[in-house]
């Protein structure tokens, strides 16, 4: 029922992302009404401090969020299934080299490194998406490492690899069924990871003014003044409930993915 739930959630989103743009009649970042206007029948969120519909930027903004959301999820899986993978069936030599550099990754300080190359590198989408995903890789990569392992031991594969079965057969034969499903909880909470990052670095001024984001417009509603008057319940609160609700979803989808992936997390509940 939950993951029905976050699944039907996420839909609605990717649908606003995808769609919703191209209904609007402003792309958010021209003038269209007076200063700090309030909501109103033409414009749903009133407008930011330059007269700017917010409901636009909050639909736009939806594109940009969910996309960074996939693309550090794609990157971070990708790269922590290639890590992971090596170090799980390379010689034990090679394997603990290769986990010694994903301890040093895990080892260095996450979030001021994060904003240290958010501001050196630039803000723009594929710069933060980039620095997001080299960041994520290192803890999922220890898990499917684990799988690997998990699965390369069991009897039938060590028989198989006595008898002389190629590597790459027993991989994507039997091994695979086992690896794989891992990697849909790592994408999951990648892209949640990602969400919450990706508006940290714009609330802290890290984010590309000029491509409307949920976080870029809570940013701008700080610094504006629009926490000191009721301008915060149409500017500020929309886009935090907006990060909310995504993370909410993607959450709800994972949790379920796993019990249905590890009967184990589904007998302890």
């Amino acid at each position: 029922m939950a993951g029905g739930t976050g699944i039907v959630l996420l839909g609605a989103l990717a649908v606003v992302a995808a769609v919703g743009p191209w209904l609007l009649g402003t792309d958010g970042r021209e003038r269209v009404t007076r200063p700090y206007a309030p909501p109103s029948a033409e414009h749903w969120l009133g407008a930011d401090d330059l007269g700017r519909d917010l409901f636009a930027q909050l639909v736009i903004g939806a594109r940009g969020s969910l996309g960074i959301a996939l693309l550090v999820a794609v990157a971070a899986t990708t790269v922590a299934a290639l890590v992971g993978g090596l170090a799980g069936l390379a010689p034990p030599w090679a394997s603990a080299l290769v986990m010694r550099s994903v301890d040093l990754v895990l080892a260095l300080p996450f979030l001021p490194l994060l904003i240290l190359a958010a501001a050196f590198l630039g803000p723009s989408l594929g710069v933060r998406a980039v620095v997001v995903a080299a960041l994520l890789w290192a803890g999922p990569a220890r898990l499917i490492r684990a799988g690997v392992l998990a699965a390369w031991s069991r009897g039938h594969l060590q028989a198989a690899r006595a008898m002389g079965a190629a590597a790459w057969y027993l991989l994507w034969r039997h091994a695979s069924p086992v690896v794989a499903p891992l990697l849909v909880p790592v994408f999951v909470r990648a892209a949640m990871t990602a969400i919450v990052l990706d508006a940290s670095l714009a609330f802290l001024g890290l984010g590309d003014p000029t491509s409307p984001s949920w976080g870029t417009m809570i940013h701008w509603a700080s610094v504006r003044g629009a926490m000191l008057t009721d301008a915060w319940l149409w500017w500020a609160l929309p886009p935090g409930l907006a990060i909310v609700a995504t993370v909410t979803a993607l959450a709800l989808v994972g949790v379920a993915t796993e019990d249905r992936l590890n009967p184990t997390l589904r007998q302890a509940r």
